[in-house]
């Protein structure tokens, strides 16, 4: 019994958190869906109440702005929260930069196999005072087909630093959702040794 009224505990506290977090137009619609999801679990209708709950996410999800919940350098990246994170944010003139994302608030394409999300990624490096030192020629591209509408997607970005002197700069990158127009700039200091 107690697990259950754990159960139920949880899914009112993530009504109550999507609930705050959303704006007033889907605040409805997003605690609407999660007070049904803990109405069917009290009911004993647990698949029922899970599948309330995805849908009080999906609100929530199509209404948010595209943020990164992760975002960091890593020395290597395999996978969705599959990284080794770098040491620091000291890198040696000319290194090799691979940057790790996890955005949410991002959107899917219903294609034949099932739902593309897709991104494309421009990177700029500026010196400490903000002007821009050297930009990407053209966008990455990354996207992923799966059959469900998966809320996990990394996004991976490597590059070979310019020759730049000794001192601190910041990595721009501006991360473009292709299937909704959402976008989101993220900055990440770096200091070049000496």
């Amino acid at each position: 019994m107690k697990d259950r009224a754990s159960r139920i505990s949880g899914i009112a506290m993530a009504g109550a958190l999507l609930f705050a977090a959303c704006g007033a137009s889907t605040a409805g619609e997003v605690a609407d869906k999660a007070a049904e999801a803990e109405t069917l679990l009290q009911a004993g209708k647990s698949a029922e109440a899970q599948q309330a709950l995805d849908a009080a996410v999906e609100a929530f999800w199509k209404s948010a702005p595209l943020t990164f919940k992760n975002a960091r350098f890593v020395d290597d990246a395999k996978g969705f929260g599959d990284y080794t994170a770098h040491s620091g944010n000291s890198f040696a003139p000319s290194a090799n930069l691979q940057v790790y994302l996890e955005p949410q608030g991002f959107g899917w394409a219903e294609v034949a196999d099932g739902y593309k999300i897709a991104f494309s990624s421009e990177i700029e490096i500026r010196n400490a005072s903000g002007q821009i030192l050297t930009k990407s020629a053209t966008p990455a591209l990354f996207e992923k087909i799966g059959r469900n509408k998966n809320r996990e997607f990394q996004i991976t970005v490597g590059f070979q630093l310019p020759a730049l002197k000794a001192g601190d700069y910041v990595l721009v990158l501006n991360v473009t959702d292709t299937t909704t127009g959402r976008s989101a700039p993220l900055e990440l200091p770096f200091t070049v040794s000496g």
